[in-house]
């Protein structure tokens, strides 16, 4: 990967974008859609920007001189697989496993000698080293991008995948939980402020996924992760950062959402790419990332968003004020009380119900906030009260993408762009100093019934 990308692009593709549309729109119109905090899809980029950290390539070629001259070259890896690493890891990881029962041995902790695992050496490896340069906390990060990383915290995504090994997140995204590899088919999503290491993490060394078999067996269990994050990709706008979409497990769990969430041209509108460059004279620009289904011989798209700031991408996504002190820990601890009370204390008469109140709470948005100790920024949902996701829910629609075409239909044959105002059908609410949310009536709900239903229409004033 190039020094001056972050998030190269595998195959750019002409896409159906408004080219009068700018990036910065159309970030703004995704996430505008949904009434809920963005998933951030994070890879190797970011740590290799903000603390040095090793690209893939990097990563074996560590691991290759630690055995030094009894090893060949990588040269000699990439002439004999070309540009395979899974192939070029597994061939380093079968040598290092030879050095570490003979020259090597007292290289490493002797319980790495006990298990099934014969990579667990070279595994161990970058997992040391991942360790020794990630800094303690977040100070240690580059300083130069510090407005950036800023930024980047901001957010406060509802939950970050990553397939990185590092922990360099966990210093940004100070009170998020880290689940590793399996584990995350285990664990209930319906919290807040997660982090899943899909690939392992290097406080396990034998959970990292670098070797055929790792990849063999992960690809056995790509769709159990694709069903088990498909709320996230069905009800969040997903955001990936640093990736360029090579790597096969990456591409092979986007191939599983896109079978679900695609519409029917192939495109997954809610997932993007950023890609990050150092200098665009043209300043930034949209395409797509297309992703062949060798399954089914389909195509699934993703929009690219090339741009030479992440900072004010960042910005873009920043957290709704309310949202941005938090903590995550606190709001799992919660939930997790709130699954057990309904679970387990009620049903075994552990505990006293008050009904009545619990109707109250139920009945009234403002109640359960007010029990938590949580002030409601506004009520201006009162009017406009639906997503369009919500409002595609009403209507039976398969996800917010299939409204696109009604309000273009609108806009064509009466002249107005319901977007383009406030209005009886469509309210742009200001959430934060630079994001908005688009909320919609119940009069939307009644007007889009009928076009789809090809009824004559009238548009209220």
């Amino acid at each position: 990967m190039a020094k001056e990308e972050i998030g190269a692009v595998d195959v750019v593709a002409d896409g159906e974008l408004d080219s009068a549309t700018t990036v910065a729109e159309a970030i703004q119109a995704i996430i505008e859609e949904f009434d809920v905090q963005p998933v951030l899809f994070v890879g190797s980029g970011l740590p290799r920007r903000y603390m040095g950290a090793p690209d893939w390539e990097g990563a074996l070629r560590y691991a290759l001189d630690t055995v030094g001259n009894r090893a060949q070259p990588y040269s000699y890896f990439v002439q004999k697989f070309g540009d395979d690493k899974v192939r070029i890891g597994t061939a380093i990881a079968d040598l290092i496993f030879e050095w570490a029962w003979s020259d090597g041995r007292e290289r490493f902790d002797p319980a790495l000698f006990q298990g099934t695992d014969r990579h667990v050496f070279m595994k161990s490896i970058v997992a040391e080293h991942l360790n020794k340069i990630t800094p303690s906390d977040r100070r240690g990060l580059a300083a130069e991008y510090s407005e950036e990383i800023s930024a980047l915290r901001d957010i406060r995504p509802h939950a970050i995948i990553t397939t990185n090994y590092d922990s360099m997140i966990e210093l940004i995204f100070e009170g998020y939980e880290p689940i590793v590899g399996r584990g995350v088919l285990r664990y209930d999503l319906n919290s807040f402020g997660e982090i899943f290491h899909i690939h392992g993490m290097t406080e396990d060394p034998q959970s990292l996924v670098l070797t055929s078999a790792d990849y063999e067996n992960w690809h056995k269990q790509s769709r159990y992760f694709a069903a088990k994050l498909l709320t996230y990709f069905v009800e969040h706008p997903v955001f990936i950062f640093g990736y360029g979409l090579g790597d096969p497990n990456v591409r092979t769990l986007l191939q599983d959402i896109g079978r679900i969430v695609a519409d029917e041209s192939g495109l997954v509108g809610n997932v993007a790419q950023v890609v990050w460059h150092a200098e665009l004279k043209a300043g930034p620009w949209q395409s797509e990332v297309a992703i062949d289904d060798e399954d089914d011989g389909r195509q699934y798209r993703l929009r690219v968003f090339n741009v030479s700031s992440l900072k004010e991408v960042f910005e873009l996504l920043s957290a709704r004020h309310e949202l941005k002190q938090v903590n995550p820990a606190l709001l799992r601890a919660l939930a997790a009380r709130l699954m057990k009370l309904t679970r387990k204390d009620i049903p075994r008469g552990t505990v006293e119900v008050d009904y009545t109140t619990l109707e109250k709470v139920a009945q009234d948005d403002e109640q359960l906030p007010r029990m938590l100790g949580l002030t409601l920024a506004d009520t201006d949902n009162k009017t406009h009260p639906f997503t369009l996701t919500q409002v595609a829910d009403e209507l039976k629609l398969k996800g917010w993408n299939a409204l696109n075409p009604v309000i273009r239909k609108i806009k064509d044959e009466k002249g107005i762009d319901l977007r383009a105002s406030d209005n009886c059908y469509h309210e742009r609410i200001k959430t934060g100093k630079k994001s908005a949310t688009r909320k919609w009536s119940h009069d939307a709900v009644g007007l889009f019934c009928n076009v789809l239903a090809g009824k004559e229409y009238k548009l209220r004033d």
